[in-house]
């Protein structure tokens, strides 16, 4: 049997340059993919020269160091890489078809009938299986089955499915494309990375970390995430909208805690959702000025009064936007960087249409500018990016101090009164929070055209005199008819959820700062192998034969659910509460050889 586990044979020398051409191959492939840009190209080729280095260095395919993990901050695991091992067969080198797939079949998962007649059915290489652990494959190797290889791979994983997946991108072709996957790649590949690859982290002198593998730490808490996540999808799926973002930060130190985008995608088949559902957009999407415009009108009211000024009438009978034109809130705006960048981390601009002398906000914007309004004037830029944990240094290298862009907007003693005075009209005394909502109608501009939609904002902070968190939630409905009052009341409003989760802020705790990363969680472990052995293996059948096929319970209650899976005679393995947010087989798979099934339900 050809060894590719753990082989120790020493390479031989001619060897090398003809892995130098496949894998620069590889890279030009991956360049012929994506659309290039210098930093591309260069990341690209600096990931696939260090490939290079690592196997010429000795180490087998199979004994290759594995991409970092990305954390929450908590060190719940975000993203993680497993090694997987694929048994393939060369039916012409088998010395005994019968034998063979019988010592196969407890591994594969077949009846031996049926590996045996696939290998006669096949003159070339027949790929048994793709999901095997490194046990496994070690067994299958200690038989000594002539023609029967097993190869190694890396998998990428992210356990939590759909949680946190504008945040954390994905792969493609081993190298990261988007979000942290792609920003960071240079950090998480195997091999070295150059302290410019990261200068967010202040790696104390130290100019070339990772020799082994370095993980990730973000600011996300993976509770809050799903909190959110949960609860957001819920709104919308009882207002018959599709489309919101959401963002939970601390306004005093710019650190973002969840971040949600709906409609979303799962980072783990990121192939399969629609390029809209990957936009990220809390950056990309624009929002509709006037939603804030209370907020600008009073906050420029209190900057204007100044410190020794009097106390200003109620908005509702305030004079229509406190006597301010257009032309002085707009200035207002631009003093306050209403419009100024955010994208210092992992993301780029909004893209747009809009006419060049219109400026337009995004989501991020507008909580970064509420932001400044309430921590004394101070315009900090948000971040995800906590530390890096280098496993050859046994370090955990904290963000630098000096990363966080951070700029005064507004007089440091005049901002005080206005995070003491801007909100007085939104406070809720008894919970101890800032509640703002607003709604209008939002005419933007598509591909020439323009374009109408109703959009909701909320914005919350908590606690009310010295905000610890903002939560900023926007939905988007494109049918234009308004909620009424007593719709509102029914379904509830988009204040209510947003002060709900608030609430719950009250008990967060402080995230602990553990030195290092714990073990690999096992429960994480055998969710992939599941997931992976869920798929369909492809088995040779008749033609004609007909396949039933997973349905669609995605929103269903689980009894419906239940009532669409009980005639396939699946195990149901079932987590959560509520109604149906995801299932495995995915609707439309195959169902050939299936014999369980996971359907995982919304907390409520």
């Amino acid at each position: 049997m050809a060894k590719t586990l753990r082989s120790k044979k020493s390479g031989r020398r001619w060897v090398y340059p003809f892995l130098i051409v496949i894998l620069l191959a590889a890279a030009g492939t991956v360049l012929f993919r994506i659309p290039p840009s210098l930093q591309d190209i260069g990341r690209i080729v600096q990931s696939a020269v260090g490939k290079i280095f690592s196997l010429s260095a000795g180490q087998s395919p199979a004994e290759s160091v594995l991409r970092g993990t990305i954390y929450d901050r908590n060190f719940n695991e975000l993203a993680v890489s497993y090694r997987l091992y694929s048994v393939s067969v060369q039916p012409g080198e088998v010395i005994n078809l019968q034998k063979t797939a019988e010592a196969l079949a407890p591994f594969i998962g077949r009846k031996a009938e049926a590996i045996q007649q696939r290998l006669r059915d096949w003159s070339g290489t027949v790929e048994l299986a793709d999901d095997l652990d490194e046990q496994q494959a070690e067994q299958i190797e200690a038989l000594g089955l002539k023609g029967v290889t097993c190869k190694a791979s890396e998998v990428r994983f992210y356990p939590g499915h759909t949680a946190a997946s504008h945040v954390l991108g994905f792969m493609g072709d081993g190298v990261g494309l988007t979000g942290v996957e792609g920003k960071y790649d240079a950090v998480l590949q195997a091999g070295p990375f150059r302290r410019n690859n990261i200068p967010d982290i202040d790696f104390k002198g130290q100019e070339s970390l990772g020799a082994t593998s370095a993980d990730l730490i973000l600011t996300l808490d993976l509770g809050l995430q799903r909190q959110l996540e949960s609860r957001f999808r819920q709104y919308l799926a009882s207002h018959d909208a599709e489309k919101g973002m959401g963002l939970l930060i601390e306004p005093g130190s710019g650190r973002i805690l969840a971040l949600v985008n709906q409609p979303s995608f799962n980072p783990n088949y990121f192939w399969k959702a629609k390029e809209t559902n990957r936009v990220n957009r809390i950056y990309n999407h624009v929002l509709d000025k006037g939603l804030i415009r209370p907020i600008l009108a009073r906050a420029a009211a209190i900057e204007r009064e100044g410190l020794s000024g009097p106390g200003l009438l109620p908005a509702t009978v305030a004079a229509p936007d406190y006597g301010f034109t257009s032309d002085k809130l707009a200035a207002f705006e631009e003093q306050i960087q209403l419009y100024g960048s955010v994208f210092g981390n992992w993301e780029s601009g909004p893209v747009t249409d809009q006419p060049a002398d219109e400026p337009v906000v995004t989501g991020v914007q507008v909580g970064v500018t509420i932001a400044s309004l309430v921590n004394g004037g101070w315009r900090i830029t948000p971040y995800v990016i906590d530390s890096v944990y280098d496993h050859a240094t046994a370090q955990r290298y904290l963000r630098s101090n000096e990363a966080t862009e951070k700029q005064h907007v507004l007089d440091p003693a005049l901002g005080v009164k206005i995070r003491r005075e801007l909100f007085a009209n939104w406070q809720v005394e008894e919970k101890n929070l800032v509640s703002y909502s607003a709604d209008g109608l939002q005419v933007g501009r598509e591909k020439g055209y323009s374009r109408y939609s109703m959009q909701e904002l909320f914005a919350g902070m908590i606690p009310a005199k010295q905000p610890k968190f903002l939560l900023l939630i926007a939905v988007e409905r494109d049918y234009l008819d308004p909620l009424s009052p007593e719709s509102k009341k029914e379904k509830g409003t988009l204040e209510h959820m947003g002060g709900e989760l608030l609430a719950a802020l009250q008990e967060e705790r402080t995230a602990r700062m553990a030195e290092s990363p714990p073990p690999k969680s096992a429960e994480n472990l055998r969710q992939f192998f599941i997931s992976r052995r869920l798929s369909v293996r492809d088995v040779p059948g008749k033609a004609n034969e007909q396949v039933a096929l997973m349905p669609m319970v995605r929103g269903m209650s689980l009894r419906k659910g239940l009532q669409q899976l009980n005639p396939h005679g699946m195990k149901i393995q079932v987590s959560g509460s509520g109604r149906i947010i995801a299932q495995y087989p995915l609707p439309g798979s195959p169902l050939r050889g299936v014999n369980e099934c996971i359907l995982t339900l919304d907390v409520r």
